[in-house]
C-alpha cells in the first residue's frame, strides 16, 4: 500500500522539469539527489554571484560513542557523504565544505556555542530531543542557523517555540512516525480486531511524546483500551519486568519506540521470555535504527518497524535508481547499511546546501544568516530518499515508511519488506493545528 500523491519516482524518476523547478538544476542539487548523470542547465546563474573564496565551515555534533551511537554514527556517516559528494561536485556555489564532528554527550549548549566561537556558518544534529529543546533558545541568541538531525519531540514547534528563526528540523516528527505504527497495526490487523493495546517506551521526552501520540491515535481510529504502558530508563540492562506485565495482559498491539541498545535488547528479551507468543503484533517507529546491530533470530516475529523517512528499498530501486547506487556507496565506504537516521545527517546538510545555493542564485552573492533562514522555509529539495520540504514551521516533512522487519542475505543485516509509504500529509496537521488537536478531531 503507497498512499499520497504520485510523484515522479513513481513512474521512473526524476522529471527534469520538476528538479530544475524545484532546485534550480544546479550540479550540486542533483549531486545531492543522487542521480548517476548530472543535468544542465542552460543557464548558470551562479557564475557571477559575489562569492567569498574560503571554505564554509561547518559543525556536527551527534553521538559517536556508546549505545546511543547506533543512531549517532549513522548520522555522522550520512552527513559525511552529503559534504563528500557536495565537495566532488563543485562545492555550494563554487565553495566547498568542511565539516566538523564532536560527540554531543550532554554537551549541547557546549558544543553550539564552541561551534558558534569558532566562525561556522551551519551547524548540525543534535539526535537528542531534549537536547534539542535546551538548544533552541541559544540558536535564536546567537543567530547561527542549525538544522537539527532529529531531536523529534512534536510539541518542540508546535507549542515550545512556534516562532523561531534560525533553528530547523529535517526529521519527520514524532507524531509522523507514531501514527504512522498505528495505521500500520490497523493495515495488518485490521481495526476490529485491535481491543487492547500496550506499550514499553524510553523514560524520556521521546519516548513519553510518542507513545501519548499513538494512544491517541490508535483509540480514535479503534476505540482500543490500553492495558499496560511501561517506560524503562534510557540505557536500561533489563526489561524482563515490562515485558512480564506485557505478557500477562495479552494485548493485540505492543508499542515501543525503543532504539538504539534498547531495541536489540527488547527482541533479545522479547523472544527469550515469550513475548512473541502472547502479543498478536509488535510496532516499533525506530527498531529499524539497530539494522546493522541485529542478528538473524531477533528479528523472527509478527515484528513491524517504522524508518521515519528513508527506507532504501523503497520506492522500487528499478524506478529510484538514487537509493541503489546510496547503499552501495555507504556499504563500499562504511561497511553498514544505511538506516534512517543516516539520511537525518544527509539530509540536514542537503536541506542547507540547497538553499544556500538557491539563496545566492536569487541574491547574486553570499546570503546573510537571516536570509538563509528565508529561503529555508518552505524550502523543497531531492535526496536518495525522494522530496523533502521544510515548513514554514522549520519542520521537515517527507515521507514515513513501515514494513515488517526480516533478514536481508544479500547485505546480512536486517531489512524491511512490504513496506507501506504513509504521505506527510496523512501522518502530521495541517499548517497550524496541534498535533493533539488534529487527531481529537479524526
Amino acid at each position: 500500500m503507497t498512499t499520497g500523491p504520485t510523484t515522479a519516482a513513481d513512474s521512473g524518476g526524476i522529471d527534469r522539469r520538476t528538479l530544475l523547478k524545484t532546485v534550480g538544476g544546479s550540479a550540486l542539487a542533483v549531486a545531492l539527489a543522487g542521480c548517476t548523470e548530472l543535468l544542465e542547465d542552460g543557464e548558470d546563474s551562479l557564475a557571477d554571484a559575489d562569492v567569498p573564496d574560503e571554505p564554509i565551515e561547518s559543525g556536527l555534533q551527534t553521538f559517536t560513542e556508546g549505545a546511543p551511537s547506533v543512531l549517532g554514527v549513522q548520522a555522522q556517516y550520512g552527513a559525511e557523504t552529503a559534504v563528500r559528494r557536495i565537495n566532488e561536485n563543485g562545492g555550494i556555489a563554487g565553495r566547498e565544505m568542511n565539516l566538523d564532528v564532536v560527540e554531543e554527550g550532554g554537551a549541547y549548549l557546549t558544543n553550539y556555542q564552541q561551534f558558534v566561537d569558532e566562525g561556522k556558518d551551519v551547524t548540525f544534529g543534535p539526535i537528542s530531543s531534549s537536547g534539542h529543546a535546551e538548544m533552541v533558545p541559544e540558536i535564536e541568541a546567537q543567530e547561527v542557523i542549525n538544522v537539527s538531525t532529529d531531536g523529534t519531540v512534536t510539541t518542540l514547534y508546535e507549542e515550545d517555540f512556534p516562532d523561531v528563526t534560525y533553528s530547523f528540523r529535517f526529521q519527520n516528527h514524532d507524531v509522523m512516525e507514531a501514527l504512522a505504527a498505528v495505521m500500520q497495526a490497523v493495515e495488518v490487523l485490521g481495526a476490529d480486531s485491535i481491543d487492547t493495546y500496550a506499550g514499553i517506551n524510553p523514560n524520556y521526552a521521546f519516548g513519553q511524546d510518542e507513545m501519548d501520540l499513538f494512544s491517541r491515535g490508535i483509540e480514535a481510529l479503534t476505540g482500543a483500551e490500553e492495558v499496560y504502558s511501561g517506560f524503562p530508563d534510557l540505557g536500561t540492562g533489563d526489561m524482563s519486568t515490562h515485558i512480564t506485565e506485557v505478557n500477562g495482559e495479552a494485548p493485540d498491539v505492543v508499542f515501543s519506540s525503543c532504539w538504539g541498545g534498547d531495541a536489540t535488547l527488547l527482541l533479545e528479551q522479547g523472544h527469550a521470555n515469550g513475548m512473541f507468543d502472547a502479543v498478536d503484533l509488535l510496532v516499533g517507529p525506530v527498531l529499524y535504527g539497530s539494522a546493522n546491530d541485529l542478528s538473524e533470530d531477533l528479528v523472527d516475529g509478527p515484528i513491524y518497524s517504522g524508518s521515519r523517512n528513508f527506507y532504501w528499498g523503497e520506492p522500487s530501486t528499478d524506478q529510484w535508481s538514487p537509493a541503489a547506487d546510496l547503499v552501495s556507496e555507504v556499504e563500499d565506504e562504511y561497511g553498514v547499511v544505511p538506516t534512517a537516521h543516516f539520511m537525518s545527517g544527509y539530509g540536514a546538510v542537503t536541506a542547507w546546501a540547497t538553499a544556500a545555493e538557491k539563496a545566492v542564485s536569487l541574491l547574486g552573492r553570499w546570503p546573510e544568516q537571516e536570509e538563509l533562514a528565508t529561503v529555508l522555509e518552505n524550502h523543497g529539495f531531492f535526496t536518495p530518499a525522494g522530496y523533502h520540504t521544510i515548513g514554514a514551521d522549520h519542520q521537515g516533512y517527507s515521507n514515513a515508511h513501515f514494513g515488517e522487519l526480516t533478514w536481508s542475505d544479500d547485505h546480512d543485516a536486517a531489512a524491511l519488506s512490504d513496506v507501506n509509504v504513509f504521505a506527510a500529509k496523512n501522518v502530521s496537521p495541517p499548517p497550524g493545528e496541534t498535533s493533539a488537536d488534529w487527531i481529537g478531531s479524526w
